[in-house]
């Protein structure tokens, strides 16, 4: 099996999205693991594995967790802007709580921005499959971080309250654990007490939370 047929068989087990980090190792990143330039599967403390015992492991256990969003203080403007920002950042929150559904589809955001009226909102979401209530959406995720999945899900939907606007562009970075660590201070989880989530929700992110530039450091 060549490098390329590995790393796509790796990419479609794990639900992510191969990427290739260039020189000067000419590596690949598929999700947690490293596949470098002989083909070796590598985890982040640098031990091998063969693809069989990954794809042949028992999947790690992790708690279903609903994710409760108040419907309260939104109209369809406020829930666009949460859909979009979940969108914009999905490949992170996905590596973020090692989940392997997508929150929200394409499709589903291209509708949603369509939509002129609440009752059009609300139809979107239960046609693409996701709860909505009178009172609430639900997202159903499976995850170990169970308390950081609400605090973080918490300010997000405050956020998007806030919020005139948000993109649903995707975003795209070389640095994962400073893209996202910026963006949860822009959510409000900043100082001490968010201090143990932060970390958290960084420690499976590529990269460094300290500099934008992987690599740069002040002398």
């Amino acid at each position: 099996m060549d490098r390329k047929e590995l790393v796509k068989i790796l990419g479609e087990h794990l639900g992510v999205k191969p990427k290739y980090l260039g020189v000067p190792n000419f590596n690949y990143q598929v999700g947690e693991f490293i596949i470098d330039r002989e083909g070796r599967i590598l985890t982040k403390a640098g031990d091998e594995l063969k693809l069989e015992e990954i794809l042949n492991s028992a999947e790690k256990e992790t708690t279903t967790v609903e994710i409760t969003i108040p419907l309260e203080g939104h109209s369809e403007n406020t829930l666009k802007t949460l859909i979009n920002m979940i969108y914009s950042k999905q490949t992170l929150i996905k590596q973020s709580f090692q989940l392997n559904k997508n929150l929200v589809e394409k499709e589903t955001v291209e509708k949603l921005n369509a939509a002129e009226t609440m009752e059009e909102f609300k139809d979107i979401l239960v046609s693409q499959n996701i709860k909505i209530d009178d009172e609430n959406i639900i997202f159903t995720i499976n995850t170990d971080l169970v308390r950081a999945a609400t605090l973080f899900f918490g300010l997000l939907n405050e956020k998007s309250k806030e919020l005139k606007y948000a993109s649903s562009k995707p975003t795209e970075t070389d640095n994962e654990k400073y893209a996202f660590r910026t963006w949860l201070m822009r959510l409000g989880m900043i100082g001490d007490e968010y201090k143990e989530t932060r970390k958290e929700l960084l420690q499976n992110l590529n990269g460094n939370s300290a500099f934008r530039n992987v690599g740069e450091s002040h002398e």
